[in-house]
């Protein structure tokens, strides 16, 4: 496709969003190069492209942009990379990672910035060693986010989908250090731009659920029994609405959770059966054994 149509789409897009160009092309590509863009005047990288699609919060179904056969690997690559991280299958991120990395060394550093949060998931995951998974994920969103300390919303910034999970997993890194506060600071911040910036599409339709289950969780941990118990209501909405049927169950478990917090005992043990009763039509029994383990520990509950 014709590379001013992609331009014109773009200003189109961000115009009818009332965005400016520094606004979108922030941390990804410099104004004067996105002005280029939008004029037809200069080609951009499918990875560029992708990113300027996500700040204006769509997605790239529409353009397919390659500038040569090694971009397109690379993308390929990356993208690979990141469905490794949203599975946590630790030994294919090792795997990709090693891939990926030899790939990059002649590429601009947008590229690197799945690279060093895929390194920070292993430094986390693998190695439980969160003192450099927190060096890494900063590393990784100070590529686009330079202005980012780790802790405050920049709530005048537009994101990427990489951008979120970055931060999403910052987040976690407060749970594992105690600092759940922190961690709901940042998630209530993902939540509010995913339902204000984001348009309706299949990242959406994996994340968003993501982000309310985890404030669900830490909330309910805090002792914010009803506040946790309008994100898990919030979540199943979306997940019934949109076919989301990972965390279906598990925010299902949480109503129950945040019922029980809340002295409903009676609704929260038919969500909670309701919740075992999904999770063994999934096989999946490491679920049924901490929900049993939990209810039985916590208020005697027997099922």
């Amino acid at each position: 496709m014709a590379v001013y149509v992609v331009g014109d789409f773009l200003r189109e897009t961000r115009l009818r969003k009332g965005y400016t160009q520094e606004e979108v092309s922030y941390g990804i590509c410099t104004p004067a190069s996105l002005s280029r863009i939008e004029n037809g005047a200069q080609k951009p990288g499918r990875l560029i492209l992708e990113k300027l699609f996500e700040r204006l919060g769509t997605e790239n179904n529409l353009f397919n942009t390659f500038v040569n056969r090694e971009e397109m690997e690379l993308y390929s690559a990356i993208q690979e990379l990141i469905r490794n991280i949203t599975d946590q299958d630790v030994s294919k991120i090792e795997t990709q990672v090693e891939i990926v990395e030899k790939m990059t060394k002649e590429t601009s550093v947008l590229e690197n910035q799945c690279l060093y949060f895929a390194k920070g998931e292993l430094s986390r995951q693998r190695d439980k060693n969160n003192e450099k998974a927190m060096e890494l994920y900063m590393k990784a969103i100070h590529i686009t986010l330079p202005d980012f300390d780790g802790k405050n919303p920049l709530r005048k910034n537009l994101l990427t989908f990489d951008e979120i999970m970055i931060i999403n997993a910052i987040a976690i890194l407060y749970v594992n250090n105690d600092e759940i506060m922190t961690a709901i600071q940042l998630d209530m911040w993902l939540k509010e731009y995913m339902e204000n910036k984001l348009v309706d599409g299949k990242t959406k339709t994996a994340k968003y659920p993501m982000i309310l289950y985890n404030l669900s969780c830490w909330l309910d941990d805090e002792g914010y029994h009803k506040e946790s118990l309008e994100m898990a209501e919030q979540g199943l909405e979306f997940c019934i609405k949109y076919g989301n049927l990972f965390f279906f169950p598990i925010l299902v478990a949480n109503k129950g959770v945040a019922l029980a917090g809340l002295g409903k005992m009676e609704e929260a043990k038919e969500q909670l059966h309701q919740a075992i009763m999904i999770f063994k039509s999934m096989k999946q029994n490491d679920h049924i054994q901490l929900i049993i383990d939990w209810c039985r520990t916590n208020y005697g509950i027997e099922f």
